[in-house]
């Protein structure tokens, strides 16, 4: 179990247990309040990423309905899991994205606050879903706005998945330029070549790379030692949620000088002097 529940009841916040069954059997609870008028249900869910997890948040949906006549409720989900699934890729795989979205539209959320989905394909089968976007979460980070402000900085998009959301986050900081580079990805390894420039002159300037999701970070590296190669001074990442299963020591030793992230995933304890985390308490506040 990964994911991390947070139950608040008309506003105030309420104590919930999870656990396991010696058979494996997941369980969750809930600390009912003395009152009897609970109308407003909001659950947080920070790094979800398995069935188990969605069995944690079903059952704390149910018991709070089954004790409480709530009326409205809203599910704070930070991190969409299966996103990268967003089709069918090859021949006799899921859509695994759509199999998430309505496991999910049936716990009948009146609103799903996403941080930053990976795919725009996630609003059509996720109902009632409201993004935060890529640049409202930076924002909340005063590192990364003095960084943006910075006139030798160059935005960098790491392939051209990322284009129209690189583009949106220069407009919201004022910035005029951006980079965008290429891979190829072979779908059924994974494996990452042909890592390119195609657009900004990095040379002697500072990089910050943005994305959604850092994994394994292969596509970080990979176009960390492309840009150093042609001169960039530094180069920093931002990704709004950090999955760092290679950890971050993987990253900064291998060409990214400080990361950003939110805590979509990442757990407090990855905070260091060159990884700052984003409190999505910060950015649900707004």
């Amino acid at each position: 179990m990964s994911v991390k529940l947070q139950l608040f009841l008309d506003q105030m916040a309420v104590e919930v247990t999870t656990g396991q069954f010696p058979d494996g059997a997941v369980y969750a609870r809930f600390q009912p309040p003395a009152r009897r008028d609970v109308s407003h249900m909001r659950i947080r869910a920070a790094a979800m990423n398995s069935m188990d997890d969605f069995m944690l948040l079903a059952q704390l949906v149910q018991a709070v309905r089954h004790h409480y006549l709530i009326s409205t409720s809203v599910l704070e989900l930070a991190y969409l899991p299966y996103a990268r699934q967003d089709r069918h890729m090859t021949s006799g795989d899921s859509f695994a994205l759509k199999v998430f979205g309505q496991l999910l539209n049936t716990l009948g959320f009146d609103r799903v606050r996403v941080l930053d989905p990976h795919s725009e394909v996630s609003a059509a089968v996720v109902n009632n879903m409201h993004i935060t976007s890529q640049q409202q979460c930076m924002e909340h980070s005063s590192r990364l706005t003095a960084l943006l402000s910075q006139p030798q900085l160059l935005l960098m998009a790491p392939d051209a998945g990322a284009l129209k959301k690189i583009h949106a986050v220069a407009a919201h900081f004022g910035v005029t330029e951006y980079g965008i580079m290429s891979k190829q990805r072979d779908v059924l390894s994974g494996k990452l070549t042909g890592f390119e420039v195609l657009k900004g002159d990095v040379s002697g300037r500072d990089v910050l790379i943005v994305d959604d999701l850092c994994d394994g970070g292969g596509t970080f590296i990979g176009a960390a030692a492309v840009l150093h190669a042609a001169g960039a001074r530094q180069v920093n990442l931002y990704v709004t949620h950090g999955v760092f299963s290679q950890g971050t020591a993987h990253l900064l030793n291998q060409g990214i000088a400080n990361i950003y992230t939110t805590t979509s995933y990442a757990t407090a304890d990855l905070a260091e002097k060159r990884v700052e985390l984003i409190d999505i308490e910060k950015i649900y506040a707004c």
